[in-house]
């Protein structure tokens, strides 16, 4: 009786969708920077993200740490039109945020696509180096 009392209240805490195996997990690609690029201190992060359910926030992560978020507000008919399914009749698929990086030297930049039920899914890792400060 208790173990159920317990379980019943670790699900609630749960987001709907994290647990429904119908729940795709977002997809998309980083277009900027490229991988291996020398990169200025201060430098865009763009590309796109589509999900069965819609894109909550994207996340910029700088050598392990959140960096940046953004969302998806960036017109991508590019996107729309090679997925239609997912699209939904809408082009807002892109994002654009910046990434600031402390000291010249290589860095490691990971994308990652979130859900509006909570999924994650990585988009891009990519390894950079700023070449200024």
């Amino acid at each position: 009786m208790i173990a159920a009392g317990c379980a019943a209240a670790l699900t609630g805490c749960t987001p709907a969708g994290m647990r429904d195996p119908a729940n795709e997990l977002p997809f998309g690609n980083v277009d900027l920077p490229a991988p291996n690029a020398e990169v200025p201190a201060l430098t865009p992060v763009a590309g796109w993200a589509l999900d069965d359910r819609g894109i909550r926030e994207i996340r910029l992560y700088i050598d392990g740490h959140l960096a940046n978020t953004a969302r998806v507000t960036m017109s991508r008919p590019d996107v729309a039109k090679t997925f239609v399914n997912y699209a939904r009749g809408r082009t807002r698929h892109g994002f654009t945020m910046l990434a600031g990086f402390d000291i010249p030297g290589p860095h490691t930049i990971v994308v990652q696509a979130v859900d509006t039920d909570g999924a994650t899914r990585d988009i891009g890792v990519l390894n950079v180096t700023a070449v200024d400060k």
